[in-house]
C-alpha cells in the first residue's frame, strides 16, 4: 500500500517527509547506544527528548558528536501532578501561568547548558494543558511536539507532531507491522487528497520500552526509508521549524 501512495506521491512531484522523535532521554544506556547507531548508520536525524531533572553530563557526551541527533525539552521531570483529574499531565491545570514558566525556564537552561537543544517542546503524556500553552510564551520555546493532527492555534506556537507511535501502551509492546504501516499510509493518503504536500509524518520511538520485535521493525524500517531506493525524505525537527517559521 505505502509503494502505490508513494509512487502516486512521486508522480505529483512530491517526496513524503518524516521525521523522527525519541522519548524519556535522560542517562546513557544500552537502549540509547542502540537508538544512536541506527540514526547514524542510516543518516536519520533525530530529536532525542530529554527529561532535564538530572545531571545531564553523561548524556550530553554521547550526543555530542552526533550531528544528527538533537535534544529537545521534554517536560521538566515527566512527575503526573494531575493525580484523579483524569489524565495525566507534568502541570496541573490550575497551576499559575508564572509558576509554569518559570518551572520550563528553569528545566530548558539546565538543558541548554549542558546540549545543544532545539527550543522545542515535547510535553511528557504528549498533553499540553492550556495554562502550559499560554506559559510557553514566557520561555525561550518556540515550538511544541505532541502525537496527532495539529491543534491550529493562532499564538505564535509552532507545532511539529509526531503521528505513529510503533509501541501500545499498559502494558508497554510492539504495535506490530500491518498496523503501523497502514497508519503511515493513511496518514500519507491524507495528505495527498488535502494537498497537504509539506507537512511532515512523525515516528515516534521510546529507546526504553522498545522490545524485540520494535527493535526489529524500527531497524528495517529505516531501511525501507531511506536512500537510495525511498521515496521518503527524512528531516530534522529543527529544519522542519525553521522551515514553518520562515514560510
Amino acid at each position: 500500500m505505502i509503494d502505490g501512495e508513494t509512487k502516486t506521491w512521486a508522480q505529483a512531484g512530491h517526496a513524503p517527509l518524516l521525521w523522527w522523535r525519541d522519548d524519556d532521554a535522560r542517562r546513557p544506556s544500552a537502549g540509547l547506544d542502540r537508538l544512536l547507531r541506527l540514526s547514524h548508520a542510516y543518516q536519520v536525524p533525530l530529536a532525542l527528548a530529554v527529561i532535564p531533572d538530572v545531571d545531564l553530563t553523561d548524556l550530553a557526551g554521547v550526543i555530542a558528536d552526533r550531528p544528527l541527533v538533537r535534544a529537545i525539552q521534554h517536560g521538566c521531570d515527566h512527575v503526573d501532578r494531575n493525580i484523579g483529574g483524569g489524565f495525566s499531565a507534568e502541570f496541573n491545570p490550575l497551576c499559575p501561568e508564572s509558576d509554569v514558566a518559570a518551572a520550563v525556564s528553569a528545566a530548558w537552561r539546565r538543558l541548554a547548558k549542558a546540549t545543544n537543544a532545539a527550543p522545542i517542546y515535547a510535553p511528557p503524556w504528549n498533553v499540553l494543558t492550556p495554562n502550559l500553552r499560554r506559559a510557553l510564551a514566557a520561555t525561550p520555546i518556540r515550538a511544541v511536539s505532541l502525537y496527532g493532527a495539529l491543534a491550529g492555534a493562532q499564538d505564535g506556537l509552532i507545532e511539529l507532531n509526531t503521528h505513529v507511535d510503533i509501541m501500545r501502551w499498559r502494558p508497554a509492546r510492539f504495535r506490530g507491522t500491518a498496523p503501523i504501516l497502514s497508519r503511515i499510509w493513511r496518514q500519507l493518503r491524507a495528505r495527498r487528497k488535502d494537498g497537504r504536500w509539506g507537512e511532515p509524518i512523525g515516528l515516534l520511538t521510546h529507546h526504553k520500552n522498545l522490545d524485540a520485535p520494535a527493535w526489529t521493525f524500527l531497524e528495517a524500517f529505516l531501511d525501507r526509508s531511506t536512500p537510495p531506493t525511498s521515496a521518503f525524505s527524512w528531516r530534522s525537527a529543527l529544519d522542519l521549524v525553521e522551515q514553518r517559521r520562515t514560510g
